[in-house]
């Protein structure tokens, strides 16, 4: 599989954690001490909610704890519609997100749900195995299981490409002469 088609795998995984941002302020305290199996924790130093605004902000050491994926940064902001559905989310300082043979860094990361899109930037950089793709504004479309960059674009491809498995073919011989 290869890289197009797993980043959207980082989109579903990032879409459910900040999901659960808007269920976590109704969550039954004791019920926290022992979720129920296929939940998502979310762990920080503080959480400061504000209905009327309809904001959510995690602030300091935060943590997010998924099935198959692990999510920290410094602060994940929540904003809700009037409806309360997440609107927008953007997690800032030192995001990283792992999953099984991935690797995700990054300054900060939106989620836009209109668009159902994820916009990466301040020097994002995924690491997928043992490939690499960094840019200055890294873009990824759910929905249509695409993506785009902006700016310097770098993508190093090792043992014959990203998402593969087998070691690239040895090269052509030369022609003799």
């Amino acid at each position: 599989m290869n890289l197009l088609h797993r980043i959207p795998f980082l989109s579903v995984v990032l879409l459910l954690a900040w999901t659960l941002a808007s269920q976590a302020q109704t969550a039954d305290a004791s019920s926290m001490d022992t979720p129920p199996a296929g939940s998502t924790v979310i762990t920080s130093d503080e959480l400061h909610s504000d209905q009327l605004n309809h904001t959510s902000v995690f602030n300091g050491n935060v943590m997010v704890v998924g099935t198959n994926f692990n999510l920290t940064c410094d602060e994940m902001k929540v904003l809700f519609n009037k409806e309360g559905k997440v609107d927008h989310i953007i997690a800032t300082g030192n995001v990283v997100i792992n999953q099984p043979g991935r690797v995700t860094h990054s300054g900060q990361v939106d989620y836009y749900s209109v668009d159902d899109k994820f916009v990466l930037t301040d020097q994002p950089v995924i690491v997928d195995n043992k490939n690499q793709l960094s840019a200055t504004k890294i873009t990824i479309y759910r929905a249509t299981q695409s993506m785009t960059t902006e700016g310097k674009t770098k993508t190093i491809l090792v043992n014959g490409g990203i998402g593969s498995s087998t070691p690239a073919p040895a090269p052509a011989p030369l022609p003799d002469k």
